[in-house]
């Protein structure tokens, strides 16, 4: 199977918010998706980003470690980054701290 095939990537744009919706598995062979998604939301103006892992079906450790580098890419590029839909079994691997510095807590959506 290609990566394309494992993960899939959404995003919608109001204004300089974006929703950015992950289906699928996050590891080693769909890493990549996950940044390109990242870059293309960040290439128009762009202050906030909702991650929805509503869908995320599966997410090993290299899947974690991409999370944590799109904390900071958002980071980096000084974009606010919450975090929706994290299933138990997330919660569970993430460490004890929740989430990385760079993820503002939940937002609720209306």
């Amino acid at each position: 199977m290609r990566a394309h095939d494992l993960l899939h990537t959404r995003y919608v744009r109001f204004h300089t918010t974006v929703l950015l919706c992950i289906v699928g598995d996050l590891d080693i062979a769909t890493a990549p998706l996950l940044h390109h998604a990242a870059q293309t939301c960040l290439d128009e103006p762009t202050g906030i980003v909702c991650l929805d892992l509503t869908g995320l079906t599966f997410c090993d450790a290299t899947g974690l470690h991409a999370l944590y580098r799109l904390a900071d890419t958002f980071r980096r590029a000084q974009v606010t980054c919450h975090l929706t839909g994290i299933s138990p079994q997330l919660k569970r691997t993430l460490p004890p701290r929740a989430t990385p510095p760079a993820w503002a807590p939940p937002a609720r959506l209306r």
